[in-house]
């Protein structure tokens, strides 16, 4: 049995969320530095103005934060989101290619505090996300 991250990666384990809203996994070299997704962000999820919903971008963002996480974590277990901020700096609008990178910056036993950077294809900053994961049985 690996970590989390691995059997995520592998489809050994699901996320219904991520598969049902298309979150993709970006491979990347080194998980324990940071793990990548993308998404096009869907027009059915937009507001009126034609931009992502708020919300529906921290549901991006908490995936982001779980996947940073699970990089420290037995497969067995899984990060119970405990508490999230996210700060949205400008829209993303419908057919926008958006890119999150989450990293843990503190792994401890009991908690484990982590941030995402989410931005377009050209590195513009769309919102940044800190949360606060509990490591807790699946």
């Amino acid at each position: 049995m690996g970590n989390r991250w691995e059997a995520i990666a592998s489809k050994r384990i699901t996320v219904p969320v991520n598969d049902a809203l298309g979150f993709e996994i970006v491979p990347v070299h080194t998980p324990s530095e940071g793990v990548t997704f993308k998404w096009k962000v869907p027009e059915a999820l937009c507001n009126t103005a034609g931009n992502l919903q708020g919300g529906v971008l921290a549901a991006f963002a908490d995936s982001v934060l779980g996947a940073a996480c699970a990089v420290f974590m037995d497969e067995s277990d899984y990060p119970a989101l405990a508490e999230m901020k996210i700060s949205i700096m400008r829209p993303a609008p419908a057919g926008t290619t958006i890119t999150g990178t989450g990293r843990v910056l503190k792994n401890g036993r009991r908690v484990i505090f982590v941030e995402a950077e989410i931005t377009t294809e050209d590195g513009t900053l769309i919102a940044k996300a800190s949360g606060t994961e509990l490591p807790t049985p699946a």
